[in-house]
């Protein structure tokens, strides 16, 4: 089901020009190989944003919820998992089982009841009663047990205990995903993953806005080559990562990311301001004639701006971290609702074999959920607190959408 919540938390997140760093090495790990960026080719080089950078909105085949699903199976030729027309999760199979949840987390929304699948045409199908959840998700917090109806086999999932940035990045498998979110860049996960020939390593932006690295601890721990790209994600060379279920790692960004701002408040006001451009002429005996020229949406935004006495001071962090990279006319992605990183649909668009929902898009409240394209429109920032008190600052903010 959507999200159903009427004052989400939002991002802002500007786009990554790395255009610079063609074939650079980034860093090398301990146990393992150097990871370098991509060798761009002529107009190549710009990222969507930290998040497409980092990890491309999708997953490695074997991190993926059905690529896991399909290696660690003991019954069913392939397994499927998606989000439906509902918003729901849905996971199908050729041959019939329930499903139970077993871990902390239910991040697919299955409930604390086993379910029978149903059967559809030749396929068995389970729809999960329940929202999944938004926000970075630990696998290691989520687990199933699938059992063979009429059968004696059965398995969990999932087996990988990395990190993810969301369900629906999660369900996104790179190897088969291509639709519009898929820009032809690798992400720096990919780079890692190949670089060290091991799926079992994940980039992602938390709920907090800071840059996180899970990993198998054995590919080693890494060491910046790179220390322009380190600085951009908010590291600063001296983190300790942290050990989790055994044999992973996990290491956290000491700054938030340069270009990623997630107030810890949801936006105080949003609407939408529409510019009509044409060139008209009006006629001797009257009336007019008009040349249209195209109509341009415009976001206008109204929001605190944590500060120094705050439950986050991201005053330089913006003035320093953020603006720099989104100078007027420049990207920028407004993520509606963050934890849920699927671009905005208005409910007209829903046409045709567009669902309301799918791993790209949600339809929620007509747009007013999901990511929404766009580039920044405001020039000048007076960023005056509004009492003796530096706690927080009203900003205001025009994105036009793309």
């Amino acid at each position: 089901m959507p999200l159903n919540n009427p004052a989400p938390n939002f991002a802002l997140l500007t786009a990554y020009d790395l255009r610079d760093f063609s074939a650079e090495q980034i860093f090398t790990r301990s146990g393992g190989a150097a990871v370098s960026m991509p060798t761009f080719t002529t107009g190549q080089g710009v990222y969507e944003d930290a998040l497409f950078f980092l990890n491309g909105r999708s997953s490695d085949t074997q991190i993926s919820a059905a690529g896991q699903m399909n290696t660690v199976k003991t019954f069913g030729a392939s397994w499927a998992v998606t989000i439906d027309e509902n918003d729901r999760v849905k996971i199908s199979s050729n041959v019939d089982f329930e499903i139970t949840k077993l871990g902390s987390n239910d991040a697919l929304g299955i409930g604390s009841a086993t379910i029978n699948a149903t059967q559809v045409g030749s396929d068995y199908v389970v729809t999960a009663p329940l929202d999944w959840t938004r926000g970075s998700i630990n696998l290691g917090d989520v687990s199933y047990k699938l059992d063979e109806v009429g059968g004696s086999n059965t398995f969990n999932f999932p087996a990988l205990n990395v990190h993810i940035q969301d369900v629906t990045v999660f369900i996104r498998d790179q190897a088969t995903v291509s639709d519009a979110d898929v820009f032809g860049l690798d992400s720096l996960e990919k780079l890692d993953q190949t670089a060290q020939t091991n799926d079992a390593i994940s980039w992602f932006i938390n709920d907090d806005g800071f840059v996180v690295c899970s990993y198998l601890t054995s590919t080693g721990h890494i060491s910046w080559t790179n220390t322009t790209i380190r600085d951009l994600l908010g590291f600063s060379g001296n983190e300790t990562p942290t050990t989790y279920a055994t044999v992973y790692s996990l290491l956290t960004s000491t700054f938030k990311a340069s270009g990623v701002l997630i107030p810890s408040r949801p936006l105080q006001n949003h609407h939408l301001r529409v510019s009509n451009l044409s060139q008209s002429r009006r006629k001797i005996g009257g009336g007019y004639v008009s040349n249209y020229i195209g109509t341009y949406t415009t976001s206008a935004l109204q929001f605190d701006l944590d500060a120094l006495l705050d439950i986050s001071d991201d005053y330089r962090h913006f003035t320093d971290r953020w603006l720099p990279l989104c100078s007027s006319g420049e990207r920028v992605n407004l993520y509606q609702s963050w934890g849920d990183s699927r671009r905005a649909l208005v409910s007209a668009e829903v046409l045709g074999a567009q669902a309301a929902f799918d791993t790209l898009f949600t339809s929620e409240s007509n747009g007013l959920y999901g990511r929404v394209r766009g580039s920044l429109i405001t020039s000048d920032f007076d960023l005056s607190y509004p009492g003796r008190l530096r706690r927080r600052v009203p900003v205001a903010m025009e994105i036009e959408h793309l």
